[in-house]
C-alpha cells in the first residue's frame, strides 16, 4: 500500500469518526430556550441560591424555638483544693474539699422568651432574603431567555445573509451568461464580459465569508445552549415579520406593567424591607432579654472510680434570666444611625431604578416602532429593486443601456435584500428586548 492510499484511508477514517461524533439537532425558538434553561450554569446557581435561602428561613425560625441539649463532664482532681478558715475556739482550721473523681451528666432545656425583637427581625429578614433569591432566579431566567433568543435570531440572520449572497452570486452569474450570449451575436464587448466576470469573482469571497459567519453564529448558539460543539443545528424556521401586539398600548401602560412584573423592582422592595428591619434589629440592643432554662442533672463524686447507682444523685432546677443593657459605649446608637442611612440609600436607589426601567421600556418600544417601519419600507424597496434590475437587463439586451447600469441595479437589489434581512433581525430583537423589559419573555 503506497503513501497516497494510506493518506486517503486515514482521511476516510477521520471523516467517518467525525460524522459519528456529530449530532443533528432540529431547533425552533421555543426548543432553544428550553435547552438553554436546562443547561445554563448561572440559572442553576440561581436555583441553588433559592434552596439556600429557604434553608436560612428554617435556621432563623429555629432561633425562636426551644432547644434541648444533653451534657456530660468528668473531672479528675490530681490535687484537691485546701479550704482554710478561722475558728474562735480552735483557731485556724484547714481541710481538703472534694473527691478525686467527679462525673456530671444531664439534660438542659432553654426557651428564649424575649430578645428585644432581634430573633423575630432575623426571621423576617430571612424571608426577605428568600423573596430576593426567587426574584433573582427570575432575573437569571429572563437573561438566559434573552441570550438564547438573540443567539437563535443571530443564526437565522446569518443564514439569511448566506442566502442573499448566494442569490447575488447567482444573479451575477446570470448576468455573465447574458453578456456572453450578447457578445456571441456582436451586441456586447469584451470589456462588458470582463466587467461581468469581475463582478462574479468579487462575490465569491463575500459568499464564503457569509458562510463562515453562519458557522460562527451556530457555534455561538451552541455555546449559549450548553450543547456539544460537534452538534449540527437545523433551524425549523426563518426570520419573519409578525406584527407586534403593542400598537394599542401606551407607554405609560407598558411602564406600569414593567413596575408590576420586573424582578429587580421586587428585589429592591425586599432590600428596602431588610434595611428597615435592620433598624429594628439595631434598636433591640437597647431592650432587655429574657430567657427560661430548666436543667436535670445527675452527679457522682468518689475517690475511687467505681461508681454505682447509689453513688449518683439527681438534682433539677429552673431559672429565668433577665439581662438589661445599661451602657454599651454608644455602639447601639451607631448601629441605628447606620441602619437609617442604609434605608435612605435604598430609597435613592429605588428612585434611580424606576427611572432606568422607564427609560429601558421607552427605548425598547420606540425601537420596535422604528424597526417595524424599516421592515415595511425595505419590503417595498426589494420589489422596486427587482423590477429595476429586470428593466436594466431588458434595456441592456436591446442596446439601450450599459453593463454598468445592470451591475448597479444588481448591487441595489443585493443591498435591498440585505437591508431587509437586517431589519427583520433588528425588529425581532427589539420585540425580545421589550419583552425582557416587561419580564414577559
Amino acid at each position: 500500500m503506497n503513501f497516497n492510499k494510506i493518506k486517503n484511508l486515514t482521511g476516510l477514517v477521520f471523516f467517518s469518526t467525525s460524522m459519528l461524533l456529530a449530532q443533528v439537532l432540529e431547533l425552533d425558538l421555543k426548543t432553544a430556550r428550553q435547552i438553554a434553561l436546562e443547561n445554563n450554569d448561572q440559572y442553576k446557581i440561581a436555583q441553588e441560591t433559592v434552596n439556600k435561602a429557604k434553608a436560612q428561613i428554617t435556621e432563623a425560625r429555629g432561633n425562636m424555638l426551644p432547644s434541648l441539649s444533653a451534657f456530660s463532664q468528668y473531672d479528675r482532681a490530681w490535687e484537691l483544693a485546701t479550704v482554710v478558715f478561722d475558728d474562735p475556739n480552735l483557731g485556724q482550721i484547714s481541710f481538703k474539699m472534694g473527691t478525686d473523681h467527679t462525673i456530671v451528666y444531664g439534660l438542659s432545656f432553654q426557651q428564649p422568651l424575649f430578645l428585644g425583637g432581634a430573633v423575630w427581625s432575623g426571621y423576617k429578614m430571612a424571608k426577605n432574603g428568600f423573596y430576593i433569591a426567587e426574584a433573582s432566579l427570575e432575573t437569571a431566567r429572563q437573561d438566559v431567555l434573552l441570550q438564547s433568543t438573540t443567539a437563535y435570531y443571530g443564526l437565522l440572520f446569518s443564514k439569511s445573509v448566506v442566502r442573499v449572497m448566494a442569490q447575488a452570486y447567482n444573479t451575477a452569474q446570470e448576468n455573465l451568461d447574458q453578456v456572453n450570449t450578447l457578445r456571441s451575436v456582436g451586441h456586447a464587448s469584451d470589456f462588458d464580459v470582463l466587467r461581468a466576470e469581475v463582478q462574479v469573482a468579487n462575490l465569491l469571497p463575500t459568499l464564503t465569508s457569509a458562510k463562515n459567519g453562519a458557522k460562527l453564529a451556530e457555534s455561538q448558539l451552541l455555546m449559549v445552549l450548553g450543547i456539544d460543539e460537534h452538534t449540527q443545528i437545523i433551524t425549523l424556521e426563518g426570520l419573519k415579520f409578525v406584527p407586534h401586539n403593542y400598537s394599542d398600548t401606551t407607554l405609560e401602560q407598558l411602564y406600569d406593567r414593567a413596575l408590576l412584573n420586573r424582578p429587580d423592582i421586587r428585589i429592591m422592595e425586599q432590600q428596602k424591607n431588610i434595611m428597615q428591619r435592620q433598624v429594628a434589629l439595631a434598636r433591640s440592643g437597647f431592650l432587655p432579654s429574657l430567657t427560661f432554662q430548666t436543667n436535670l442533672q445527675y452527679q457522682g463524686m468518689k475517690n475511687e472510680f467505681d461508681f454505682t447507682d447509689e453513688d449518683i444523685f439527681r438534682s433539677s432546677n429552673s431559672s429565668i434570666s433577665l439581662s438589661i443593657p445599661l451602657f454599651l459605649g454608644f455602639k447601639t446608637a451607631g448601629k441605628i444611625q447606620q441602619a437609617k442611612a442604609a434605608v435612605r440609600e435604598t430609597d435613592y436607589q429605588q428612585d434611580a431604578l424606576y427611572k432606568a426601567v422607564k427609560l429601558e421600556v421607552e427605548a425598547a418600544y420606540l425601537a420596535i416602532i422604528e424597526k417595524e417601519q424599516t421592515v415595511l419600507t425595505q419590503s417595498k424597496i426589494i420589489d422596486q429593486a427587482a423590477e429595476a434590475l429586470r428593466l436594466a437587463r431588458l434595456r441592456y439586451g436591446e442596446g439601450l443601456s450599459t453593463q454598468l447600469d445592470v451591475m448597479n441595479a444588481e448591487s441595489a437589489l443585493n443591498q435591498a435584500r440585505m437591508n431587509y434581512e437586517q431589519s427583520l433581525f433588528d425588529y425581532n430583537i427589539a420585540i425580545a428586548q421589550l419583552k425582557k423589559a416587561l419580564n414577559e419573555l
